[in-house]
């Protein structure tokens, strides 16, 4: 079938027109203010990281960066709110490999669908972390602690961000590979298990380096074990998770996504701010701070990343015998 000669003209302009709408659209992006949505509690690195990022972007862009605690339900409240948000790069979530790599496979019925829902953007940092315990807890080693749970079933207690989280699944690796006993006590976020354990509240959690350092200087907590297989050069005489035969491999990293079926052009200009943004002076001394590694890959770098980490991660959980059930209320 032929088209009249007098249609072709302004068919030809409205391909055209089509294919230059996105590289302009993220031209001007953006021209309103944004918000990220952190899932956990405000007061903890997730949340200030996102602070201190928003703060850089505000600077470099001109608009108003807002950070939004939505904290609960294992990570689920705020990444509900981040899925359900328009797709125009206009809202972003930070968060952690709990939200999108654990609770997928830890809960059935889940308001959003990990992968179809939210579009990877970039990984920010990768974190260094501790087991804790309490000054007061009656344990100094990590030793110490598997031969008193053992002989003291369920006393000591070990304070998670809930189920499914980074210190949770530890905790269920460490009773599995050592013979552990040890009571969880599930918080919303780390804002919360951490005060709880400076108070003597809990016995033990998981903690980043950067945050821990001025409270073991402080002898508030003291140093179990490091979590990996390199030991610390802050703490270079605390063994490592692995070399205690309790290290299960995962990895803890911070990252961006954004809601599905946003534009392709303005994912390429969220990562070009993101990963700008790591770069500048106060962004780079927060990583110092807290000792995080920076990285500010790129979208489809961290697209196949996720591939490689939930496939390791889905082994640890069938490890564990682990299977999705109910999703928190």
């Amino acid at each position: 079938m032929r088209f009249p000669e007098k249609i072709a003209v302004p068919v030809a302009i409205v391909f055209l027109m089509l294919a230059a709408a996105q590289p302009a659209r993220a031209q001007s992006f953006p021209v309103k203010p944004m918000r990220i949505i952190v899932p956990y509690g405000a007061g903890g690195v997730t949340d200030l990281l996102a602070r201190v990022l928003g703060a850089s972007i505000a600077e470099s862009t001109g608009q108003q960066v807002t950070v939004e605690p939505r904290p609960g339900g294992s990570s689920i409240i705020g990444m509900s709110a981040c899925a359900k948000a328009a797709p125009d790069g206009y809202t972003v979530c930070l968060t952690v490999p709990d939200s999108l790599t654990n609770n997928p496979l830890l809960f059935a019925d889940l308001p959003y669908d990990a992968v179809r829902d939210f579009a990877p953007v970039t990984v920010l940092g990768w974190s260094s972390m501790l087991v804790v315990a309490n000054a007061n807890a009656p344990i100094s080693t990590f030793k110490e602690m598997v031969a008193y749970s053992k002989s003291n079933p369920g006393k000591l207690n070990w304070g998670t961000w809930g189920p499914a989280s980074t210190p949770d699944i530890y905790l269920r690796w460490i009773e599995r590979q050592a013979g552990a006993q040890i009571t969880t006590i599930p918080y919303s976020s780390a804002a919360q298990a951490n005060p709880a354990l400076f108070a003597g509240q809990i016995d033990l959690t998981v903690t980043g380096i950067g945050f821990a350092l001025p409270f073991v200087k402080s002898g508030k907590i003291k140093v179990l074990a490091v979590m990996g297989k390199e030991r610390s050069s802050y703490f270079p005489d605390v063994p490592t998770l692995a070399e205690e035969g309790a290290d299960p491999g995962l990895t803890v990293y911070f990252c961006i996504f954004a809601p599905a079926k946003t534009p392709p052009a303005i994912i390429e200009r969220l990562n070009a701010e993101f990963a700008k943004a790591i770069r500048t002076p106060k962004v780079q001394d927060f990583y110092r701070t807290y000792t995080l590694r920076a990285e500010g890959n790129s979208a489809a770098e961290f697209a196949e990343f996720l591939k490689a980490d939930r496939a390791i991660v889905g082994k640890v959980f069938t490890a564990l015998g682990i299977k999705p059930g109910a999703a928190p209320p």
